[in-house]
């Protein structure tokens, strides 16, 4: 382990159809340059993230990637999303603490991916 922070994703659509693939946890903090709550909890996210090697964590202006902000239904921010298998299975408006949020990834690991791909496809869809 060395001195270099853990990297966080800044996404646009392209990442985030990418990351988006894996079946992985997804860490999302949805935010804006000009907004100091998310300015605060950004101290949370990055300490968070360095204790998360198999997570993803990423960052998404809302100013600067409009389309994937509206995708979150992103009504206040700074908000979290956390994904799983492709499918949202969590998001909180607002920050948290950095208990809070291991907590919030520690029941993301546990979620079944095989039942949210189930529950994603469409009627009758056989695999």
């Amino acid at each position: 382990m060395g001195d270099e922070q853990r990297e966080i994703v800044d996404l646009d659509v392209d990442k985030f159809n990418e990351i988006t693939k894996s079946d992985g946890v997804i860490v999302i903090h949805l935010s804006a340059e000009w907004c100091s709550p998310c300015k605060a909890f950004t101290t949370v996210f990055h300490q968070t993230a360095e204790c998360h090697d198999d997570v993803v964590f990423a960052s998404l202006d809302t100013d600067s990637q409009p389309e994937l902000g509206a995708a979150f239904n992103v009504k206040s921010i700074p908000t979290i999303a956390v994904m799983r298998g492709g499918a949202l299975i969590f998001t909180h408006e607002g920050s948290l603490s950095e208990n809070a949020l291991n907590d919030v990834i520690r029941q993301a690991r546990e979620v079944d991916v095989d039942a949210i791909r189930k529950s994603m496809a469409p009627a009758g869809a056989a695999e």
